[in-house]
């Protein structure tokens, strides 16, 4: 193992180092993002307890992302200027920390208070991951890893909402907590024991003003532009489809109850399983033929949701988790390979649009819907048309 981490050169799938780092950061991930979703599934049960309006209650998921987002730029500045490894230990514990506490929480101020510190520590994962990933891990399997990583998001997505419903369901939603709270602290353990010491980081000794503008300089870029337009766009059209849904089969001529409603997320799986697939066709055809690919799968499946088939339905549901899954974690491979400098920052900017896309696609789409119906829902994957005019600058990559 010693003689493994004093390589000089990055990792490869050969390398021992290569394995604990990937499966540190899934297990990161599916803690991070099974907390994060969670509270979705259980907003109804806090509306009945705690008497608030389901306005009110949405609070505990949109306070987390808000704060979710300031996390993303101060953690991604601090993961650049002071050591990925280190903020993303931080951030887990933080994490894991107010998630026991929520439960011993006695009014919604201080549940919603808890949500906001822990959106912000959430973030932590996600901002620094892409940068750890860009130094120690080879460019050429970088596409590996990062699908596994980002498979990890969809599965811990998935399993927030489906394992906390259940469990809410059967017990109440302080054991459901504290039962992802244990989860989190495994979690935190097994990441401190995995991940080897950061080898390639250099600490800036820049003034932080200095430092800002080199990180501001991804604003600069065209290319990242791209990139980060690619992050809201897609997370707009994704969000929009999964939040409309329960809503369009509810209707005729589906009329399906809210039981059957709920298993469509286990199209999650789908997103789960495609990107490692992807990552293995990236070290051959290049991140950016497998992107586009996967913009392609995103916008087909949507078109077929528009037909009023179950079966039909369905298998579109599962494209766009696939082609969203996929083209997700090429951007964001792309986004830290292409960062030669202040990658946890880049990265950070990337996931930034990103939730900036959810908070788009959740409702200012409501619009459309209230308006247009399902077609009024569809058509926003017409933006997703935009990203293929962007092809040619990066055809050569």
């Amino acid at each position: 193992m010693e003689a493994i981490e004093k390589k000089d050169t990055p990792y490869t799938p050969d390398d021992s180092s290569f394995w604990r780092i990937t499966i540190a950061l899934m297990l990161a991930s599916l803690s991070v993002f099974s907390t994060l979703y969670v509270f979705q599934p259980l907003l109804p049960v806090f509306r009945n307890q705690l008497g608030n309006t389901a306005t009110e209650t949405s609070f505990l998921m949109s306070a987390c992302v808000l704060a979710m987002v300031a996390g993303l730029f101060v953690l991604g500045f601090l993961a650049d200027r002071y050591g990925r490894s280190v903020v993303m230990k931080i951030s887990l514990f933080v994490t894991t920390a107010s998630l026991i506490s929520i439960p011993i929480s006695s009014t919604f101020e201080w549940l919603v208070m808890l949500r906001l510190i822990q959106g912000f520590f959430l973030a932590g994962i996600p901002a620094a991951a892409m940068g750890y990933l860009g130094d120690e891990v080879s460019h050429k399997h970088l596409g590996l890893s990062v699908t596994l990583y980002i498979s990890s998001n969809a599965l811990g997505g998935m399993g927030g909402r489906v394992v906390g419903g259940y469990l809410t369901d059967l017990f109440n939603w302080r054991l459901t907590l504290w039962s992802f709270g244990g989860f989190g602290l495994c979690t935190t353990l097994l990441f401190l024991w995995l991940m080897p010491r950061e080898r390639f980081f250099e600490k800036t000794d820049k003034g932080i003003g200095e430092d800002l503008r080199g990180m501001l300089v991804h604003l600069k870029s065209p290319g990242m532009l791209v990139l980060f337009l690619m992050g809201v766009l897609l997370q707009i059209v994704f969000t929009a489809i999964w939040t409309y849904v329960p809503f369009y089969l509810q209707e005729e001529p589906f009329n399906w109850s809210l039981k059957w409603i709920a298993l469509t997320y286990f199209a999650y799986i789908f997103g789960v399983l495609a990107p490692p697939i992807a990552g293995r066709f990236s070290d051959t055809f290049g991140l950016v033929k497998v992107m586009f690919t996967g913009v392609g799968v995103l916008i087909t499946g949507a078109l077929l949701t528009g037909i009023s088939k179950s079966g039909v339905l369905l298998a579109g549901l599962s494209l766009i988790c696939m082609g969203f899954f996929v083209a997700h974690s090429m951007a964001a491979a792309l986004v830290s390979k292409k960062a030669a400098h202040h990658r946890s920052g880049a990265s950070g900017f990337y996931l930034i649009s990103y939730y900036l896309g959810v908070a788009l696609g959740s409702t200012a789409v409501g619009i459309l819907w209230e308006n247009f119906q399902w077609i009024g829902v569809l058509s926003v994957t017409a933006l997703l048309t935009v990203l293929f005019m962007f092809y040619p600058l990066y055809k050569k990559n």
